[in-house]
Parts: structure tokens; sequence; C-alpha cells
């Protein structure tokens, strides 16, 4: 509950207080409206005692009486109808608003984690609390509103002030005895009568006053006179002076006049109020209005006021929220009902009093209130209210409780003796509390029946503050109400017992009886359906309950009293009960803000506009941020309504704003709704600015919340994006995506060395073509005159519904560099209207997007293309579009210009950039970087490279040779030079280093006349892992608009698969640029390789038997080739593959056919293998190796007609750059650590080294998707290292199953004693046999053949080898050994062969040295015999400790023939 102005203490005394009725002679109110006053206006600020007084209670005990307040009324007048009551606390409750201070930050209360803008008080409940107590009737029951005392008012000017007197007299008698019900009610028949004369001090005359006051005390005695002086200065003074005296009367004529001057006041009055002729509260009045303390009023003037007197009337019982008629009244006793009081000789007609009123009513508003009265007269004023109380009204009070009392005690014994048997036997065991409320409980008392004097006499003791005397009667009085089942006056009795016990004792030592007032309350509802005094017991319990604490007892009573009969009641205690709850000791904070929905809803149901946008705002506070979605929406969707009504079109648009967020929950449906209202409510708005401000604003325009733009996921491209291939669309072009990955800075790092003599200058920064957020945007992206700026934003819809947004467009501010001009003017291309800005148009050329349709709840990427035509900075600041939704709740509906509403309107663009983390500063706190990829530069003209790839294949087969041709056109206007190209494969394309070039489209050159001698191809080693070419520029520049072509070759990866080709092309601009040293193109092939032919290679060592020393080593390979294309349905496969020529590349070695016989053609058909022997011999010396070049020379085996030249374009470049494919320095890091073994030992290591690389060079029958037959021509590698080690065509690599031990240390053994690899050290010799191959014997001449071998043994290391050739390791330890792969098993006979001649045989080999060892072999039986049964150990140092065991494992068979049978 709100803090009001008055303690329970002060609310309960000024509510409940003694009444007293005033009737004044027409020419006595002349005198007090000299000062815009009525008497009883006049008054009024001195209606309070400010000191003590006393009273004896019917024992003749005192009392002390403090603040002695007296209701002052005019007997004249009458409380409004229904219907008119109704509208003034409407009217009263509309007209109090919150004060404006109240919105400060000064009023931020927290409560745990909700900091909440409370209100510190409710103005507008406490004065519809003050008008509901002002318009309530008197009841019958009660006493406490009835008038005490009459007093009569004459001047000392009238003619016959005594007869005066006495008519006045008559008439208050008249109407009290003839008109009981009607206003004002009367205490009792002998009321006291109080007679004022009212003397004006400038114009009376004093000695007449003086008469006529001794004449009214001998009248009508002398405590019950009084003579009143006023008007001691002279209205001519009055108007004249200036007198800075305070005025009393403007705290309580101003409250008046802001009641009874709000004519036809709409409850939302402001100047931005809508009119609502639907709220049926509203209504039209006439010129005056009616308070208890207003004008006099006639029977005729209220009832004009109803706005149909005819229906108004009529209806004004039926309605139930605020009928005062009484429910236990007579239907044909109207309290309601108004009417003047008859006079029988009409001498003081109201109308007259009420028309001069109304003449005087328009001055108020020119002079002050009480100008003609002095100090002194205000002191006379308070004397006379003195002395009434004192001498008249506090004594007459003292006999009327003895009167009453006595009664009591008299008729008390009467009732024990007499009724009490009869109730004890007839009625003692009805039911001593609450009734049904169905039960009849009509009670009709007599006026002077006892219980009502009971009554009387404890309202009178409670209006003058005997709080215990007081209890004790009501106490009473309610039993016998109970006994009688006369609920309404039982349920006065409850309530006026309980506040006087709150009244009477200390908070501390009496406890408060709740129950009593909720009996109370709950008989006035439920019993005697009574809201209206249910209400009154409610507010002034509340007051009691809040004084102790009792915050919870005190919102249960609000909200039991809210009921559908009244919503500006329901909401009024509902918003108490709110504020109830967040008062508490622990404060309720969630049920403070659903109290205070409840309280908004009712508020908008009564017309309370401002009111209800109050409460839904403070509720908003504690739903908002807390994930209560659904609530959070219908509080906003509530403010945005109230707003829109009251034309508060800023926090209307502000409220439906948070209805489109990303978090929503609502239903498609709802969703859409929210955007129309939201989308109708901005344009209003915006229309009004615009009729506002004119043209003063039109160049601003509004931002909209949808859709959301993803800042940082902002992309910004510059330059001409590649342009597909249009003969094989979609498969060569520019991802941009993926500019800014590593392989394109390494690209551009190997082109800008290349350029600079493989130097990388130290100012050299990546070139940046897109820009993304995870980009270095530390500097201003630079853009050419011409050339487009492609800006890539994400646009995320939040809603579930369909988006349309047209027009699109960038926004962008620009800053031209014009030489000479000191500040050039900013230009942007932002306008309030559709229309497009010529002038900045014919700058920065923008791109318009007509129409994006943005479905629910998805993220879309848009593009937008700025081409800047003037040099200066270029700043993007945002986008700018229509927004529009469908009318259709239907998602699936496109909206149409027929059906939809939409709003201009733009969003900014705001980027953030990296958070730094580098020094303290900034690792503990929040710092962010700059981003400045909006932030363009545009620099003038530059000549500009476009390629064209033609003839380029969509798809290869593995290892297939293509020719393509390249164009490039310069498209800038100015020359450029210097053109080179990188790829990030470069094995995939060359552009022809070696020989004459084919020409296009042809793959290969062959040779009409094949030469006896090899064909040599020089070749730098420095160049083999280099991959920027230079292409050639006629005269070494390209013209501005010039084309050249340029023939280039791809070949098909040797994997099988979909593969991306990253291509680089590096430029220079002829004229030097200090910003701008060079220019990139970047292109992107997509290919598709299918797999065709697969070759596998080894390589063996050949059986020498010469002993020449001319004769070199030879070798033995093997090739196995298959064609592994699969017949597959609507798929391209490779029919038959034909082996046209087998090329061997080396320095060292050559190849040729083995066969003597002619060359036949090898047709590899589908899934068909094909095994091939060549043989390769050691050629002598080269002299080019001898001379420190770099020379490879080709030897060829054609199975075709013609031959091709292998050591040409295309043929040898692609062969090159498959080695370099596979240099040392690209492999795994497991091979380059046996790699740099290998240096340690490499004289040994050429023992089993070959070098030699085959080319298969094919031809293919390829059948097409579509069934056509095509021929290609491709080629594969094969690098052949080493001896007896099987190698591939296509790359694979051995992963490991197992990861070993993690070792921390390095072993001392492998780090001091590097040792070389077994696989070297087992075939450091060469062993051959040389014997007779059949030997025939006559084994009965002689029982034992001895054959002469010789054993070959040739050093194949660099290195000096000591040999040790042993021939007693017997036969069975020699086949124990571990077999290699290729040894063919051997099969012994019974008894084998022996060696007769030296068992242990050392020798010494030089390098590349080959002697011969003599020896014997003894055999005893004719059969076939392998002589190869020795053992031969060499060693490479001199330690005969590490000998080690040679692979010889290729027999060498022997045939002993018997020829004694012969």
């Amino acid at each position: 509950m709100a803090q009001c102005k008055q303690t329970a203490q002060e609310f309960i005394q000024n509510t409940f207080s003694p009444a007293v009725a005033v009737l004044c002679s027409p020419d006595a109110e002349v005198l007090c409206q000299k000062n815009n006053l009525t008497f009883v206006e006049l008054v009024q600020p001195f209606c309070r005692l400010t000191t003590e007084v006393h009273i004896r209670d019917p024992n003749n005990v005192p009392h002390t009486i403090k603040n002695l307040k007296i209701t002052m009324r005019d007997m004249n007048m009458q409380l409004p109808q229904a219907v008119m009551a109704r509208k003034m606390l409407n009217d009263v409750v509309a007209s109090t608003q919150p004060q404006l201070g109240e919105g400060g930050r000064g009023n931020v209360v927290t409560f745990g984690s909700y900091d909440l803008q409370l209100s510190a008080s409710t103005p507008w409940f406490e004065a519809y609390r003050d008008m509901f107590l002002k318009v309530l009737p008197p009841s019958d029951h009660e006493f406490l509103s009835h008038c005490l005392c009459c007093i009569f008012v004459v001047s000392s000017g009238h003619s016959d002030p005594i007869n005066a007197f006495n008519t006045l007299s008559s008439n208050q008698y008249q109407q009290q005895t003839q008109y009981p019900t009607k206003m004002p009610r009367w205490f009792c028949p002998g009321i006291l009568k109080y007679y004022v004369l009212l003397h004006d001090v400038v114009e009376g005359e004093d000695a007449k006053a003086d008469a006529v006051y001794q004449s009214m005390k001998s009248s009508f005695g002398g405590q019950n006179c009084h003579l009143l002086h006023i008007n001691s200065r002279s209205l001519h003074t009055a108007e004249t002076m200036h007198t800075d005296l305070p005025d009393p009367w403007s705290q309580f004529l101003n409250k008046n006049n802001s009641e009874a001057n709000s004519e036809g006041a709409e409850y939302d009055s402001a100047s931005n109020s809508v009119a609502d002729d639907a709220f049926p509260s509203k209504l039209s009045e006439g010129t005056t209005d009616s308070t208890l303390s207003g004008p006099i009023m006639s029977n005729s003037s209220l009832v004009d006021m109803s706005p149909d007197s005819g229906e108004g009337t009529a209806s004004s019982g039926s309605i139930a929220s605020e009928t005062f008629d009484h429910p236990l009244s007579e239907p044909s006793q109207d309290m309601n009902h108004v009417d003047s009081p008859l006079s029988p000789d009409k001498a003081y007609e109201p109308e007259l009093n009420h028309t001069s009123y109304k003449g005087k009513l328009g001055d108020r508003k020119q002079g002050g209130h009480g100008i003609c009265l002095t100090t002194s007269d205000q002191d006379r004023i308070k004397i006379f209210m003195h002395e009434l109380c004192v001498r008249a009204l506090i004594p007459w009070a003292e006999r009327q409780m003895k009167i009453l009392n006595e009664q009591h005690a008299s008729r008390k014994g009467i009732s024990k003796s007499l009724f009490s048997a009869t109730k004890r036997w007839f009625g003692g065991n009805k039911p001593t509390g609450q009734v049904a409320a169905n039960q009849n409980t009509t009670v009709v008392y007599s006026s002077d029946a006892p219980e009502l004097q009971m009554r009387r006499l404890g309202d009178i003791a409670f209006l003058f503050q005997m709080y215990d005397f007081a209890y004790n009667t009501y106490h009473a009085a309610k039993r016998d109400f109970n006994n009688d089942h006369a609920w309404l006056h039982y349920a006065g009795a409850l309530e006026m017992a309980c506040i006087s016990l709150f009244m009477s004792g200390n908070p501390r030592e009496q406890k408060y009886p709740f129950h009593y007032m909720e009996s109370a309350i709950t008989t006035y509802l439920q019993s005697c359906k009574n809201p209206l005094y249910a209400t009154r017991a409610t507010l002034v319990s509340t007051e009691a309950l809040k004084s102790r604490k009792m915050y919870n007892e005190a919102a249960l009573q609000f909200i039991k009293l809210t009921s559908e009969d009244s919503d500006l009641r329901s909401a009024l205690l509902l918003e108490q009960a709110a504020h109830c709850y967040i008062n508490m000791e622990i404060p309720k904070v969630r049920k403070y803000a659903f109290h205070m929905i409840l309280s908004g809803h009712r508020y908008s149901k009564s017309g309370q506009r401002k009111h209800a946008l109050r409460s839904y705002s403070q509720a908003l506070q504690v739903y908002k941020g807390k994930s209560w979605s659904l609530a959070e929406d219908h509080i906003n969707f509530t403010l945005g309504r109230q707003s829109l009504n009251l034309k508060q079109l800023d926090n209307a648009t502000a409220a439906f704003k948070h209805l489109l967020t990303e978090n929503s929950k609502q239903i498609p449906s709802q969703q859409n709704a929210f955007l129309r209202e939201y989308l109708f409510v901005y344009k209003q708005l915006l229309s009004v600015e615009m009729s506002n401000y004119g043209g003063v604003h039109s160049n601003t325009l509004p931002e909209l919340p949808i859709p959301i733009l993803d800042n940082n996921a902002t992309k910004v491209i510059v330059g001409h994006k590649p342009q597909h291939n249009q003969d094989k669309p979609g498969h060569i072009g520019y991802d941009y995506t993926e500019s800014n990955h590593p392989r394109w800075e390494a690209l551009e790092e190997a082109l800008v060395s290349f350029a600079n003599n493989g130097i990388l200058p130290v100012t050299h920064r990546p070139t940046i073509q897109c820009f993304t957020n995870k980009t270095d945007n530390r500097f201003n992206p630079v853009a050419y005159v011409g050339e487009p700026v492609t800006v890539e934003l994400y646009l995320v819809n939040p809603l579930k519904v369909v988006l349309v947004l047209t027009e699109v467009t960038l926004l962008w501010s620009f800053l031209p560099s014009i030489p000479g001009q000191d500040k050039p003017q900013l230009i942007t291309n932002e306008v309030f209207s559709s229309v497009k800005n010529t002038l900045a148009n014919e700058i920065i050329h923008t791109q318009v997007i007509d129409e994006i349709i943005l479905p629910g709840s998805e993220r879309s990427p848009v593009q937008f293309t700025l081409t800047p035509h003037q040099t200066g900075e270029l700043r993007i600041v945002g986008i700018c579009y229509n927004l529009s939704s469908s009318l259709t709740d239907d998602r699936n509906i496109k909206p149409s210009p027929a059906n939809t509403v939409y709003v201009r309107g733009k969003q900014r663009l705001d980027v953030q950039g990296p958070r730094l983390n580098n020094t303290k500063e900034e690792k503990s706190s929040k710092v962010y970087g700059p981003d400045r990829r909006l932030d363009l530069v545009i620099q003038p003209e530059m000549p500009q490279l476009q390629v064209s790839f033609c003839n380029f294949p969509k798809s290869l087969l593995c290892g297939e040779v293509h020719a393509v041709m390249l164009q490039f056109t310069n498209i800038g206007t100015s020359p450029l030079h210097k053109l080179k190209l990188a790829s990030s494969t470069p094995e995939f394309i060359t552009l022809g280093d070696h020989g004459e070039l084919p020409k296009f489209p042809c793959v290969y050159q062959t040779k009409n006349e094949v030469p006896s001698e090899e064909t040599k191809c020089y070749c730098n080693t420095k160049d083999k892992v280099c991959n920027v070419m230079d292409i050639p520029l006629p005269n070494r520049t390209l013209q501005p608009k010039s084309t050249i072509s340029v023939p280039a070759w791809v070949r098909g990866n040797d994997i099988g698969g979909v593969h991306d080709v990253h291509f680089m092309f590096y430029y220079e601009p002829v004229t030097k640029s200090p910003k701008v040293r060079h220019r990139l193109q970047r292109h992107t092939a997509v290919i598709n390789t299918l797999e065709s032919l697969s070759v596998r290679s080894v390589a063996h060592r050949a059986n020498s038997v010469h002993q020449s020393s001319s004769s070199q080593a030879s070798c033995i390979l093997s090739c196995e080739m298959e064609n592994i294309s699969q017949v597959q349905s609507n798929r391209a496969y490779v029919k038959e593959i034909q082996v046209n020529q087998v090329s061997c590349a080396s320095d060292l070695w050559s190849v040729q056919y083995l066969s003597s016989q002619d060359k036949p053609e090898i047709i590899i058909g589908c899934r068909e293998t094909m095994h091939l022997c060549l043989k390769a011999t050691k050629s002598a010396n080269n002299l080019d190796s001898m001379l420190g070049k770099e020379s490879v020379i080709f030897s060829d085996v054609s199975f075709s007609d013609q031959q091709i030249s292998s050591s040409t374009t295309p043929c040898a470049d692609f062969f090159l750059r498959s080695r370099s494919q596979k240099d040392p320095e690209n492999s795994a890091p497991m091979e380059r650590v046996s790699r740099s073994q290998e240096k340690d030992f490499r004289d040994l290591n050429c023992a089993i080294q070959l070098g030699m690389t085959l080319i298969i060079l094919w031809k293919a029958c390829v059948i097409s998707e579509d069934g056509e037959l095509q021929i290609k021509v491709g080629q594969h590698h094969v690098i052949i290292k080493k001896i007896d080690t099987i190698f591939t065509s296509y790359p694979f690599y051995i992963i490991p199953t197992e990861k070993p031990p993690i070792r921390f240390t390095k072993s001392r053994d492998e780090q001091d004693n590097p040792r070389p690899e077994s696989e070297v050290t087992t075939q450091l010799v060469d062993i051959n046999f040389n014997h007779q191959a059949q030997v025939p014997h006559n084994f009965q001449n002689n029982r034992i053949a001895i054959v002469p071998v010789t054993l070959l043994l040739r050093n194949c290391t660099k290195a000096s080898v000591e040999i040790l050739v042993d021939t007693s390791k017997s036969p069975d330890r020699l086949n124990n050994r571990p077999e290699e792969k290729y040894a063919v098993p051997e099969v012994h006979h019974l008894t084998s062969f022996s060696w007769v001649s030296q068992t242990m045989t050392k020798l010494s080999l030089e390098p590349s040295q080959q002697r011969t060892v003599h020896m014997t072999a003894c055999f005893s039986k004719p059969g076939i015999y392998n002589v190869n049964r020795l053992a031969v150990f060499v060693t490479h140092n001199k330690d005969a400790a590490e000998m080690v065991l040679q692979k010889h494992a290729a027999p060498s068979v022997i045939v002993i023939q018997d020829v004694s049978a012969e």
C-alpha cells in the first residue's frame, strides 16, 4: 500500500467527524461573495480546532478531544445521482496523475535482483477515496454522517434579522419533520440550532448589529448565538492593494474546482488524447458540476446533468456498480432522489442562490479569495468555530449522551425480564453468527428503537473521540443486532467496534481485531449486498492494517473487494494490493507485478488509459529480461495499444518493437499481428514527424528492428569476381569465402619473392580481397575507380513469418578527395523517400535490389555492389529498405502491395574489432581493436586483368594430359607487365619450358625419325620446387583493351576424386604507384578425376657373368599395369588403354626392351592387368654430371608406329613437376629423419639406390556418360628409387597402427653411434656365379665330379669394403635364414655337393671394383644343384666383428649329367 499524506488515525478522524448543516439567507451570501466564497467555503479552512477541548461521558468521566474537525455542509446541497457520482469518481481519478518528478532515478528501489522505479504515493487513490466518501449517501443503520447541528446565518444589514432567523429555523424544521429521508439527514429530532449574525465591518452599522445580537441572545439563548465581523477591508481597497497574505482557501477550493470544472473531462485528458466514443463512462455535461462543498443546486439542474434526462434517470437504478440505494429501504423511499426544500412562502428560492453563485463563479478566476478579510477577520472566524464547539456543540453532545444512556438503562431491565424468557423459549436456538446470503434479512427499526438509540450513543461518543465508551456501546449493540438478524446494523456495529478499538489503544498493547472487520465486510457483501459500505470499511480497515504493518492482510482485503461491478474501484484496490505486497517485510515482487497487471487491465476497462499505461509500465520492470517471454509480450502489446490510444506514438513504437525479438515464443499468426501493429504505428509516427518538422528531418531514415543484421559476419569483397567459364559453367571460378585461406598467402609470397629475385620485401603485407571478421582489418581496404565493391550482409529473420524487403540498397557516406580543397563536403545517399539520389548515384553507383523475401527463422546472405567513380574515402554505414508484412497469417502467401503496409527505414552497420589481449590492462578489461573493413579508400584507376580458360576440361582421367588455352585481357585503362602464374598444385599445369611447343590443341609431339642416341633434357635443380611460371607478353607489356592467348597443358591427378586447383595471377602496373606495387587475380578450378591406369614397378639386380671391367650394372624392371576403371551405367569409364611408349628419365640409366622380337601392341581392357619386363642399363660416366650440369637422359621404348618425343613439352614438364612433388623437403617428418641419416652414409646407400623414373605414355578409349567414344592421352610416372622395392604411380602413405612410445631423452647409442640401415648393409656387394650350366660326367669311372666355379664379387658402393667368403656353413643353417620376398624355395637332393677348395677367403674391394674368387665344387651324384650355397660377409670398416651377411637369394643352377650309360 502506497504512502498516504495522512496517518491512519488522522484519516479516520477526518472521515468520521461531526457534521454541521448551514442555512444562509441571500443577504449573508452576498457579504461572503465579496471574497469569492460562500459561507461554507469561508469557514472551511478553520473547521479544525487547534487547541484541546474537553468533554464528559455519561458517567461524568472527562475526556480530551484533540484536533477536533467539524464538517460543514450546505443544507441545500444534494448528493448527485448514480451516473453523475460515477462520472465524478472517474474524473477525479483521471485528473490526478503521477508527479513529473517521480520518474527520476531517485525513486529506484532494489529488491534482490530487481531494481524498480516505484511511485512513493498514489494521489489518485486518495482523491478517489475522498470523493467516494463525499458522495457516499447516508444510511439508516448509522448516524455518523448525520448532521448534529444547523447554523442559521443572516447578515446584520437585513431589514428584520430576527424574523429571518425564525424563517430559516422553520424551513429546517419543516424539512426534518416532513421529509426525513431527504438530504441532509439529521442525527435526532432535537438537533442543536446555532444562530450567526454576519456583520460587514465596512458597510454595516455596528450599533444595529449589536442591538440585533442582544435581541438574538434574548430570543435564542446566549450560548447559541454569535456575532461574526467580516470584511474589515473594503472591496475598493482590496482591488487596489497587493497583499502577500497566505491564502488558506486555496488547498480546498483548488481541489473542488478541479472536480467541479472538469466539464466533460476525458479520463485521459491531454493534448494528444484520442477520442473514443465507446467508453460508457464518458458523459456529455452541462456547464456546472456538483460536489458536496459546491453551490446550491436545484432539482432541475441535477436532472439536466445526465446525458439523457429520460434514459439516464431510468437506467441509473440498474447500474449495479455505483448504485447508492440502500438495500433495506422501501422502493418508494429513494434517498438519491433530489428535491429542493419546500417552503410555504417560497421566500428563499434555491434557484436565486444558485444563479447568483453562477454569476460569481467566473470571477474566482480573476480575483483572489478572502480579499476583504484581514488577519483579524480570520482570527474572528477561528474564535467563532471555537465557541461553536466549546459553548454549544460539546455541551449539546454531553446532554444527548446522558439522555441516550438513561433511555438505554431504563429499557435494559425490561428487555432482560420480559424478552429474555421469550427468546429463551422461542428464539434461543437461533444462530448467533452470520446467515446465508439468500436468507431474508430485512429488519426495520423505528427511529426511537432502543437498538438505534444505542447506536446513536456509540456514534456520538465516537465522533467526539471517546473511543473506549464507543467500543463498549458498539459491542453491546452488535449482540442485539445479531440476535435480531439485522445484518446491516450488525455489520455497521462490527465495523465501528473494530475502528473504536483501533483508535482507543496503543498498538503495542492491544491487538487489532482483524476478525471484526472481516466479518463486517463479509456481511456487507454477502448478506446485505451493499458493496459501497463494504468498500468504505475496506478503505478504513486497510489504513489501520497498514499502520500495524499487516500488509498481507491489507492486500487480501483489497483483493476481496474486487469484482465485476466496478472496474475503476477494482483497479484502484488491486493497485493498492500490489503496493502492499511490495512493502512487506520480505517483498513479494512477482505478486506486486501480477496485481499491477490486473490493475492495469481494470484501468483499461474503466477508460483510465493513462493509469493503465502506468500500471503496465510498473509491472514490466519485473517481467522484463526474466524469461517470462509471453507475459512480457502481453505487457508490451498492451503498452503499445494504450500508448497508441493516447497518441504517444513514440512509446507505442518502442513497445511494439520489443515484440519483434528473436526469442519470441508466439505463434506465427500472433507474430504477424504484432508486426502489422508495429508497421501501422510506426508509419503514423513518421507521418506525424514529417508534418511537424517538414523537410528538416527528411534526410534521416528511422531505424527498424527487423530483420537483424549479423554485423560481424559482414564481408567486403574488393574488385571483380572471376566469371565462370562459358563453355563449362560451374567448375571454374573463384570462391571468395576461401580468399583468406593460408594457401593464397603462400602463393602470393611465392609470386612476390619470384618477382623480387627471391627476396620477400620487409614491407610486404598480404593482399586481402575478402575482408571478414577473421582477417586483419587494421588497415583500410583499397578499392579503385571503376571497379566494383561487393558487400555481403547476413540478414536474420527472428520471426516465424515471412518478411518482404523491397528497394533494398546500401547506405554510404563519401568524402571526395579534391585537390586544392581543404574541407570537401560529405556526400551521402540517405534520403527519406525511395527515389534514387541521382547525384550520389553518379559518384558511387549503388545497386538496388527490388525485393528480398526472408522466410521465417532463417539467415540469408545478401550481396550488394558499389562502383565508385571518384577518388576519396567511402564509408558503408548501413542498409535502407521498405519493410512490409502480409496482412494474412499464412506464412506461405507472398505479400503483395494490395495486402501489405510498409515502412521505409534503415539499419546501421557497426562492426566490432577483435578483442585485445596483449597487455595486462587489456587482459583485465574488455578492449577491442579497430575494424576498418567498412572504411574504404578509393584510389585512381589501375590496370585490371581478366583471365579466360578455353577448352578447360570439367573432368579428367587420372594422368590424362589435356591442352587448354589461356586468354589474358587488360580491361583497365593503363598497361600492365610482369605477368606471372602460381598454382597450389604445380604438377597440374605447365606452360611449356622444353623444346618447341606443340600446336594447340595437340598434346604430344612425335619423332619422324628416331635417333639412335639418347635425347638429353637439361633442368635446373633450383627450379624443380618452384611453382611460379612467367607468362610471356608481347613487348613485355599488355596494353589496355588488349588480349593475348597462351597455350597450357593440364594433367589429371594420380588419385581419383574431386580436386580443387587454385591459380593466382600476378601482374604489376607499368606506371609505378607508391601505394600499389602489384595486383592479383585468383581462380579456382574444380576437377573431377576418374580412375584409369595403375602402375606398380619393382627393380632387381641382373646376373652379370662377364668379368670385363667395362661392363656396368644392370637391372630388370618388372611393371604391372592395370586398368582399374569399372563399367558403370550413366558414368564415364575407360574401355581400354593402349600403352604407346615407356620412357625412362634418369641421369645414369637407360631402358630397353628385353625381347629381341618385334614390339607388340599393349592393350589393357577394363579391369585387366598386364606385366611388362624391361631392362635398365647403367650408362657410362655422364659427361654433363662430370661438368656439374643437371641433365636428364630420356630413353624410349615405343610400342606403336609413332614415337613420342618425351624430352619436350609437355611430357618432360610433367615429369619434372612430378619429381618436385616428391621432393625430400616436402616429404613426411619421419622420412625427413631417414633423409638426414642418408647424408651420413651416402657412399653406402648408393648400393641400392637407382634414381630413375618410368614414364608410361598411353592412349585411352573412353565411353562418356552419353555413350560417345572419346580418345584421350596421358602419362603416368613411377619413380624407382631403389632395388627390390615396389613403387607405384599413385602416392600412398603408410599409417602406423600403433604410436611409438614417447621418449623425452635421446638414446645415447643412437646419438653417438649412428648406423646405416640394415637394408643397405646386407646388399653392399653384388654376388654372381660363373660356371657351366650343364656338366656331363661318367660316374662309373669317377665317383666324384669336380666342377670349377668362379664367384664374381662387385662392390656396389663408393667406399672400400672387406669381404669374407665362407663355404663351411652347413646347408641346413643356411636354409634356416629368412627367405626374401622374391626368393624361390630351394629343392635339394638327399646328398648335396661340397666345396673342396679353400673354405674361407678374405679380400678387399675398392669402390665399384669387381673381383673373382675361383672355387671348386664336388658332386657325388648326378642331378640339378644350386651352387649358391655359401655365405658372404661384408663390412664397410676395418672392424671384423661387424661383418654382415649379404643377401644373394637368386639361385645359380648347375646340371650334373651322368654319361656312363652312354
